[in-house]
């Protein structure tokens, strides 16, 4: 991550003590590279996959609910790193995924902390382009986050997922 927003030669500060820390989108990393050049690694889609809430299957149980948040804790580093390394871009193509009873449009607590980590912005809705600044490199930088209680086939995340590929590789080729 660090390397890529070198690259970018926007930023200069960084603290370099806590290198041996990464994140490992549960989804996984697409990139666009070049044969002739090492150093071209552009992101073209991040995923991430959480299911989140066991309180229906204890309340099944006869057990005491748990606290709701910990899978959107982790969200929540993974995408201030995502946004870090693809500041420099006009994209943040990044999708989440998210599935459990802690994702019941009822259960506001948690879906309240989706909509801060996501700028205020709406969920389930697809953003692949930063928006709403006014400088170049100003710009707020909302992401594509589908939550809900019904677990995700593939074929739909698939294709949300090739909508924010197929997109990114147009930003970067044309």
């Amino acid at each position: 991550m660090i390397e890529n927003i070198k690259n970018s030669q926007i930023r200069t500060q960084f603290d370099t003590q806590f290198l041996d820390g990464a994140i490992y989108p549960d989804g996984g990393i697409l990139f666009l590279r070049k044969k002739d050049d090492e150093k071209f690694k552009k992101v073209l889609l991040i995923t991430e996959a959480k299911r989140q809430g066991t309180n229906d299957e204890r309340k099944k149980e006869g057990k005491n609910k748990q606290a709701t948040g910990n899978a959107i804790e982790r969200l929540g580093k993974n995408l201030t790193s995502i946004k870090a390394m693809l500041n420099h871009e006009r994209i943040t193509p990044f999708v989440c995924f998210g599935w459990g009873c802690d994702f019941a449009y009822d259960v506001k607590t948690v879906l309240v902390k989706l909509n801060v980590l996501n700028e205020f912005y709406y969920l389930n809705r697809t953003y692949i382009f930063k928006t709403d600044g006014n400088s170049n490199f100003n710009h707020f930088s909302p992401v594509s986050m589908y939550f809900r209680e019904k677990k995700w086939e593939v074929d739909e995340m698939f294709d949300i997922m090739k909508e924010i590929a197929e997109t990114s590789l147009r930003y970067y080729i044309f």
